[in-house]
């Protein structure tokens, strides 16, 4: 993808705050594109098109193999270390094996499986449950935490959630409508 030759897509990081210490637990790798022309795009306007395009799954791997990257530079340079999270979407387990892709780029970069989270959007749950099941239990084999991302954006419900095995769930919560 031309796009990522050229770095218009960038990882940014999110940083994950425990609420009852005010300390850095944490960030989440999120993708953006910085157009040199109409500059900052929103995920919003571009993250569906590549769904969409099934092109989702390639910057899924460019975010593991910057993300890892990253960790490495850090650890190079002596810097503190808090575990990232990075998401993957429906396509990535159609697509590619995430799993594989996650641990050759952890290999390659000499990294502890702690050091990186999976996320899985609600909306992998609705097809191929098995699948997503066997994936969500051979990450967590494999040492790495996985966590449902923003659950209530979707139709799941608790009940549903009870058939997988998730460290952690994020709630889906627009604070401009309450609690």
């Amino acid at each position: 993808m031309k796009l990522l030759k050229k770095h218009y897509l960038q990882v940014y990081y999110q940083p994950v705050i425990r609420t009852l210490t005010g300390r850095l637990c944490g960030a989440e790798a999120l993708i953006r594109w910085i157009d040199p022309v109409k500059g900052f795009l929103s995920p919003g306007d571009f993250i569906p098109l590549f769904e969409e395009m099934n092109l989702s799954y390639k910057v899924d791997r460019y975010v593991i193999q910057e993300v890892t990257q990253g960790l490495r530079g850090r650890i190079d340079k002596g810097e503190k270390l808090v575990p990232v999270s990075i998401n993957l979407s429906r396509a990535d387990f159609q697509m590619m094996d995430p799993l594989t892709e996650l641990n050759q780029a952890m290999r390659k970069n000499g990294l502890r499986w702690s050091l990186v989270r999976v996320e899985i959007t609600e909306s992998a749950l609705s097809k191929d449950v098995a699948g997503l099941k066997r994936a969500i239990h051979n990450f967590r084999q494999a040492g790495y935490e996985v966590w449902m991302d923003d659950f209530g954006s979707g139709y799941s419900s608790l009940n549903y959630l009870k058939n997988f095995e998730f460290d952690e769930i994020k709630l889906d919560i627009d604070l401009h409508e309450g609690l």
